[in-house]
């Protein structure tokens, strides 16, 4: 029985490796944090890059559904085999609540997750493009 559970363990060590690098670490080119230069008047790589968060009523217990979609004022970012936003991560004051991996083509910059935003002042997300770098947004809730 030991040989087998040690069969297991190692099938899922070359499982989880594989899932884990999906795609070549190599075309990720910019880990820089990124922000918008003139907030009165972004330009369209700008808002394409941005990520807008908007926030739900709240169920019966208290969670509301905190949807983030990458791209603002309906320009989107890409999702192509050599540009695409891999990974969005969700701030509720400062604690991480939510990330999100996504791969070029077949998955496009947004996360939702259900946050009980009750006692939560600022929500922020950060968008990461293999590209240009970080973009994060805020959104005050009160």
């Amino acid at each position: 029985m030991e040989r087998r559970d040690a069969l297991k363990v190692a099938a899922l060590a070359v499982l989880s490796t594989t899932v884990a690098s999906a795609y070549d670490e190599k075309l990720i080119v910019n880990k820089q944090a990124m922000s918008i230069k003139d907030p009165a008047n972004p330009t369209e790589a700008e808002l394409k890059h941005s990520p807008e968060i908007t926030v739900g009523s709240p169920d019966k217990n208290g969670f509301a559904l905190v949807e983030v979609n990458v791209g603002q004022k309906g320009v989107l970012h890409p999702s192509v085999e050599n540009h695409w936003i891999y990974e969005i991560t969700l701030f509720a004051d400062g604690q991480k609540v939510a990330l999100v991996s996504l791969e070029p083509k077949t998955s496009r910059g947004y996360l939702a997750a259900r946050v009980d935003t009750k006692n939560i002042q600022t929500l922020s997300a950060v968008a990461r493009c293999n590209l240009h770098g970080d973009y994060t947004s805020s959104l005050k809730l009160s």
